[in-house]
């Protein structure tokens, strides 16, 4: 997503609990604590670690996890604990176990709250001590993932009471945040103490409760933290009126569509997908919009909301729109070398906190994205594909043109006809595609690309954009301006294919450099071509057969980069390592030119690694090993998890496998040659919209066709084409 990955302290996925509501996440471990032992634990909000710290003691007792559960929608987890006796810490009762520990840790809008739920199935009374542990150190999140900043605010004196705490920090950008910590029954008097580390780096506040059980009996312990940030001349008792208000907001996008198959466990990968999507959406004045992937990229990002909207158009039409109308309100309107905006272009990646506010940090928002703003036009366009909202299509139609205009005024830097980048400041990404690590486009000596480089991908993203341009304008009474962006597609897709084939290995370059030199690797931003449709027929088919050889090809999905390339490292970040979004458009693009079937291969793929993630969930990345019989994918060690384009690339594929072709304006969805995988023999949508019809689609397969029935009464005239 950004190129300080560089600088992310491991911290996996596995073993941790990362839930969301809004902008608020938790990652702990999977004993229910914030643990001081994984850097990226803790409580956040709006760009602010405001927990560190948040641990529970039975004193003298070790506690035995017996299992937790995570809701579907990802905001409430269960876990359930044993206090061990002395006995059966030495093994003598068998395993049997007689003090419970219920701990219910729920999100919502702006708070955390956690129910200790204590049982005793013991004969008499039993007496524990219980202590809570709470730490503070209100870091922003790049001063988490290592980031070095210049200084620290201040923590300011905290409010302490038997029944209420309240932490505060008073940053440099002058700010001030705070964490209320309220609980019930009122911890023990005089236990409740507060301790300033030397260094200045967190505060921490810990209680205690003296409980005595009798069998059969429970005894629970609340705990509520409530975060707020704001000018510190607020009143007290005007922090945290604002509770109310965010609570009441929904946080579900709408009822879950229905998508069922004959095969229940490829059900739930879908069902986690939708899950997913909705738990990261966070509902803003223009709709909804899904951040990135937690824990690191739970804000705003152009590329990555906009290729996740695509992917859930046809069920989530609601989150395309909400995307584009937030993306829009923050188009570039001048020329800004420190956060790379410039006039249309659609921003990267938006950030608050601290070092966002001290302009320690470009993201503010930041514009160093090269194809956020063509995928900004292709979006509305099949948006409006789906949807005939006029309305939209009205308000963002000078958007959409400006956008336009900044692929030819800005993005072509150098004058020869193709979109490129080259950061303006040493702040900025060196690499400006969706592979944005600093060592991402190479040659074939490993050397890394300079000047300014012209991705062969972001190419054919300029030419969908154009395309796209042409049918919008005829959509939007600007009919005379379609044929003419028509050309432009038409004459980029003829530079396209004379300086970016390369015969050899019958594939594209992955791009041109400062000085127009090829770089010769093989990479899946070729396959992305097919995607946009830029391609001709025949490179298409060479460009298929390529990417499923062994060099590209795991059979989990396509690595990033070649086997035989100089910089591949199966477990890089983006040279050599599977991403599922970037497999996802890939196998769209094999759809596109008529290769079904080995685009229904990819999605069995992307399906089978599901199989192999707690709760079906797919990660941003994996390790780019080949697949070895019998084994499941290497997992990448900081790989984001949930994350929205990657929950959505199923329903990429699947789109592309059933062959979806939307006209809301006509009320029709044309089938193109629609294809079940061999692994599904039936898949059934019900509350499939075009436009404001709605209707059920069945699919059953026939020999290796699928053939499509109706429900009685759908309002939406489907069409099966060849």
């Amino acid at each position: 997503m950004d190129s300080h990955t560089e600088e992310r302290r491991l911290s996996s996925e596995n073993g941790e609990i990362r839930l969301k509501a809004n902008e608020l996440f938790l990652v702990c471990d999977e004993h229910g604590d914030i643990a001081t032992d994984d850097a990226a634990n803790g409580l956040y909000w709006r760009g602010t670690r405001f927990l560190r710290r948040l641990n529970m003691l039975v004193d003298g007792r070790p506690t035995e996890d017996l299992s937790h559960a995570v809701s579907d929608d990802g905001t409430t987890c269960s876990f359930d604990v044993a206090i061990l006796s002395e006995n059966e810490q030495q093994g003598i009762d068998g395993g049997q176990r007689d003090i419970h520990l219920n701990r219910r840790i729920e999100l919502s809008a702006s708070s955390f709250k956690e129910t200790l739920t204590f049982t005793s199935y013991r004969t008499g009374s039993v007496a524990l001590t219980v202590r809570l542990a709470l730490g503070a150190d209100f870091k922003d999140i790049f001063e988490v993932r290592g980031l070095r900043s210049v200084g620290r605010g201040a923590f300011q004196p905290p409010e302490l009471a038997a029944g209420a705490m309240s932490l505060f920090y008073l940053g440099r950008d002058n700010v001030l945040r705070a964490a209320r910590v309220t609980v019930s029954p009122d911890a023990d008097a005089d236990s409740v103490k507060q301790e300033l580390t030397e260094e200045n780096a967190d505060v921490s506040v810990t209680g205690q409760w003296t409980l005595r059980l009798r069998r059969l009996e429970s005894t629970t312990i609340s705990v509520v933290v409530n975060v707020w940030e704001g000018n510190p001349s607020t009143p007290p008792e005007q922090r945290w009126r604002g509770d109310e208000a965010i609570q009441r907001q929904p946080l579900r996008v709408r009822p879950l569509p229905t998508l069922v198959s004959d095969n229940t466990s490829f059900n739930r990968t879908l069902l986690r997908g939708m899950h997913d999507l909705e738990m990261m959406c966070v509902r803003t004045p223009a709709g909804f919009f899904p951040y990135g992937g937690i824990p690191w990229y739970v804000c705003p990002f152009g590329r990555d909301s906009l290729i996740t909207s695509l992917e859930f158009l046809p069920w989530f039409p609601e989150v395309a729109r909400g995307t584009l109308a937030f993306l829009a309100a923050r188009q570039g309107q001048k020329e800004d070398s420190f956060t790379e905006e410039q006039p249309g272009r659609i921003l990267h990646e938006l950030r608050v906190g601290e070092l966002a506010n001290l302009r320690e940090i470009p993201f503010i928002p930041y514009y160093g994205a090269v194809d956020a703003t063509p995928l900004f036009i292709i979006t509305l366009e099949q948006y409006i594909r789906w949807t005939n909202d006029t309305e939209l299509l009205r308000q963002l139609w000078p958007h959409a043109l400006a956008a336009a205009r900044w692929i030819v005024d800005y993005g072509d830097s150098d004058g020869d006809g193709f979109l490129d980048y080259q950061r303006s400041e040493a702040t900025g990404l060196v690499n400006q595609g969706w592979k944005d690590s600093w060592d991402a486009i190479s040659h074939t000596d490993g050397s890394l690309a300079q000047g300014h480089v012209a991705l062969c991908e972001a190419q054919g993203y300029a030419y969908a954009a154009f395309q796209a341009m042409a049918w919008l304008a005829a959509q939007s009474g600007h009919g005379d301006q379609s044929q003419p962006w028509s050309q432009r597609a038409a004459e980029l897709q003829q530079r396209f294919s004379e300086r970016f084939w390369w015969p050899e290995q019958q594939c594209y370059y992955l791009a041109l450099d400062g000085a127009s030199e090829p770089c010769r690797v093989v990479s899946s931003n070729a396959g992305q071509c097919l995607w946009s449709g830029i391609a001709t027929q025949a490179q298409a088919q060479a460009i298929v057969e390529r990417l499923l050889r062994p060099d590209m090809y795991t059979e989990w999905g396509i690595r990033t980069l070649s086997s035989d390339a100089a910089r591949f490292n199966p477990m890089s970040y983006h040279n050599g390592s599977v991403w599922p979004h970037d497999t996802a458009l890939i196998g769209a693009g094999f759809a596109r030119y008529g290769f079904r079937e080995q685009a229904a291969r990819l999605l069995g793929n992307l399906y089978g690694v599901s199989l192999h993630y707690e709760g079906a969930r797919l990660p941003e990345l994996f390790c780019g090993f080949a697949r070895t019989p019998g084994f499941g994918p290497t997992r990448y060690p900081v790989a984001c998890a949930p994350q929205s384009w990657a929950a959505g690339a199923p329903f990429l594929l699947m789109q592309a496998l059933l062959g979806f072709e939307p006209d809301a304006t006509q009320g029709r969805l044309t089938l193109r040659r629609p294809l079940l995988p061999d692994w599904l023999s039936r898949l059934e949508m019900r509350e499939v919209r075009v436009g404001d019809l709605s209707g059920q689609l069945r699919f059953e397969r026939s020999g290796d066709e699928a053939a499509v029935r109706l429900s009685h009464g759908s309002e939406i005239d489907i069409q099966v084409a060849p």
